[in-house]
């Protein structure tokens, strides 16, 4: 495999993979525990929520994008699926949940869209809204289940490294995958992120690929709420803001642009397990809490620095050809000039 030739294709992409591969070697390494199929499993179930809400900000970040509620939506998602498993069942409950966070994120995407705000504005607003939606239901206090056995299905183990969680986000982001790269909707949302005025101008509808990947991002924020509180068993409605930070971090590792229209699913699975990998070493060597955000801004920044430079290279190369260009244009007229 010429590894100079996939560098050239996708230099960020393939920088992520590196740097994954490193951080997991570095643990696994220096800690025994981190290399153990107690610790890989453990590992996909963070990935089974991370990974969601990663996918998520990858895909608003490729419309250019970012959807700033995504912990509160998860949150609110939890309180409602905990809060009526009891009396509906899981399914209905859970049905009940994403189905609420996919509405409200269909709902910022056509705001967005129709009112032409940038996202980062509108969900600051709603980032607090459903903050407080959160908390009038669930009373302002912690949600919790009383019959745990209602959640006995999500905890089952299958094969060595997967639970149902897990295994359900692996299709979603395959399906997502398939959607973003073979269908027009897909290409509407690459569109919009990288060249805005110009895909409108050529007759894209912003209304259609906003609202769509609006609504993906709270589907991913209500399935990943509905993970959490089945898990736990408990739904705070405060909770879960670190999210967004996390999932952040993980989208710009796996080579999203902040500048629009670059980016992919395989990358936001390649920065989240990035990311599981650093905490999880890093709770294995008993690493402080304020040292394990430092070392994951080390790393974002590690990242915006090598994407700066690819930029800046490619640039360069850019001006090089159109250099060549022009002197090759030169060199032909002067030529022909030559021999009339």
């Amino acid at each position: 495999m010429n590894i100079k030739k996939i560098f050239s294709k996708d230099p960020d992409l393939a920088f992520a993979v590196i740097l994954s591969v490193l951080v997991f070697s570095i643990f696994a390494f220096s800690n025994p525990l981190f290399f153990t199929l107690n610790t890989g499993f453990a590992i996909m179930e963070r990935f089974a929520v991370l990974g969601l809400v990663g996918l998520a900000l990858t895909l608003c970040i490729i419309a250019g994008e970012i959807d700033l509620s995504i912990g509160s939506n998860a949150a609110l998602a939890a309180v409602i699926v905990v809060r009526f498993a009891d009396d509906l069942g899981a399914p209905t409950s859970i049905m009940l949940g994403v189905v609420c966070a996919t509405l409200i994120g269909a709902t910022q995407g056509y705001l967005i869209a129709y009112l032409k705000v940038r996202a980062i504005v509108l969900t600051v607003g709603t980032l607090m809204l459903l903050r407080g939606v959160s908390l009038f239901a669930a009373d302002e206090r912690t949600v919790m289940l009383t019959d745990f056995t209602v959640t006995d299905f999500i905890q089952t183990k299958m094969g060595v490294f997967f639970s149902p969680a897990s295994i359900l986000v692996i299709v979603l982001c395959v399906v997502v995958g398939l959607f973003m790269r073979y269908t027009k909707y897909g290409r509407e949302i690459y569109a919009i992120g990288g060249a805005r005025k110009e895909a409108v101008a050529s007759g894209v509808s912003l209304n259609r690929p906003m609202i769509l990947v609006f609504a993906l991002s709270g589907f991913c924020a209500g399935v990943g709420g509905a993970i959490i509180g089945l898990r736990s068993g408990t739904a705070q409605p405060l909770a879960l803001q670190y999210l967004l930070l996390a999932a952040t971090v993980a989208a710009f590792i796996g080579g999203v642009s902040i500048l629009g229209g670059k980016g992919g699913v395989v990358g936001a699975i390649v920065g989240t397990l990035t990311v599981n990998f650093l905490n999880t070493g890093l709770v294995f060597n008993i690493t402080p809490a304020y040292v394990v955000q430092i070392y994951l801004g080390i790393l974002l920044l590690t990242v915006i620095l090598f994407q700066t430079m690819s930029v800046m290279y490619e640039d360069k190369l850019q001006r090089r050809l159109v250099l060549f260009d022009t002197d090759e244009l030169r060199r032909k007229l002067t030529a022909s000039l030559t021999k009339q």
